[in-house]
């Protein structure tokens, strides 16, 4: 949401933001987002973005050591993602920040502190510990508690099981949620409720994990960012690419896909769709206005047949012509695959669909 603050000019948060910001949360409801991103500290992912992310829960350290924390804007923002249609999920990042590096407000001097404290040391527990105690009481009165996870990106099992951990510590009810780049069996022992893979980490044994955990009412998904090439969603990607991404989880019985950011705006999005070292296009979706994207049509329209693709498959009625389409969406082959021939097995699904629908 910082970046459409401060492309427009308003102060975040304020009536005139939340107006700005509705038909791009709506946008993202109606497409099927299930989970609200929020922050419970400043900077989760260090710098990676333009604008800087800051905590939806600020916390003040008082004279006596214990903590005050207000909730009033993550109260707002969640109700406002709500209205939209986004949801039920709430993602809060995080306890496991890049950089180690997390933030208060010292009630004495009302100066802003940022230490660094790593997962699994007392200087972290003594940190989160009074927050998820508090944090399990407020989503319990709210009655989002069961929708609530502790997320991390791309954290090591190290720190994942030390922050799992302090989860499970002094706030068992909330449930953990994580994209990464290895299989969930390598994080032994560690509850990860809601797991999404890099897609270019999935292979037989990992789609195996996700049969398995789907059992167990499990949600595993799969994501894209500054990589792979392709397929993908840059500025320059083929438009048989997004959808080819959003039919991948129906193909092989993923739960959904994630990618990293919708708005995360570069300075003048409307000039030059590039940030940092990453393809063009990689931080967003949608431009300002709001206005849409060919490689945002396009990837809903995947996720949209995906959905058919689900319905289809619940009723038994996938033909074999549609069934042996859909074995063909491997990663390593697509990455090699030229455009014509990516657009071609794209299009063998969707006609298989609207065969499949119109008899």
């Amino acid at each position: 949401p910082w970046a459409v603050a401060r492309y427009h000019g308003v102060k975040p948060f304020s009536p005139e933001h939340y107006r700005l910001l509705e038909p791009i949360y709506r946008e993202l409801g109606g497409a099927g987002q299930k989970a609200l991103t929020v922050t419970i500290t400043d900077l989760p992912w260090n710098h990676q973005n333009f604008d800087a992310y800051h905590t939806l829960i600020p916390r003040v350290k008082n004279k006596d050591g214990n903590w005050t924390f207000d909730y009033a804007l993550f109260d707002e923002y969640v109700a406002f993602g709500r209205r939209c249609g986004i949801g039920p999920h709430i993602h809060c990042y995080t306890m496991a920040t890049w950089g180690n590096r997390v933030s208060y407000t010292d009630g004495q001097t009302g100066d802003t502190v940022r230490p660094v404290i790593r997962p699994g040391t007392p200087e972290h527990e003594a940190y989160w510990g009074p927050f998820l105690q508090d944090f399990q009481r407020h989503l319990k009165r709210n009655g989002w508690l069961d929708d609530t996870y502790i997320a991390m990106d791309e954290r090591g099992p190290e720190d994942t099981r030390a922050t799992a951990d302090c989860v499970k510590k002094f706030a068992p009810r909330l449930k953990i949620a994580m994209p990464g780049n290895h299989p969930p069996s390598h994080f032994k022992g560690i509850e990860l409720a809601n797991y999404c893979q890099f897609i270019g980490h999935i292979d037989a044994p990992f789609l195996k994990e996700a049969a398995q955990r789907r059992a167990q009412a499990k949600i595993t998904t799969f994501y894209v960012c500054c990589g792979p090439r392709r397929p993908n969603t840059f500025t320059s990607s083929p438009t048989a690419e997004p959808v080819w991404l959003g039919l991948y989880a129906a193909a092989n019985g993923l739960d959904g896909f994630l990618r990293w950011s919708f708005v995360n705006w570069p300075r003048d999005p409307l000039f030059d769709s590039s940030f940092g070292p990453w393809p063009a296009g990689d931080t967003f979706l949608l431009y300002p206005g709001p206005r849409s994207s060919v490689r945002w049509e396009m990837l809903r329209d995947g996720i949209e047949e995906t959905e058919k693709i689900r319905a289809l498959r619940a009723k038994g009625d996938l033909a074999p012509s549609l069934r042996d389409a859909l074995a063909e969406f491997d990663f390593k082959r697509a990455e090699k695959m030229d455009d014509a021939t990516l657009a071609a097995l794209v299009q063998r699904v969707r006609l298989g669909i609207e065969a499949a629908t119109a008899e």
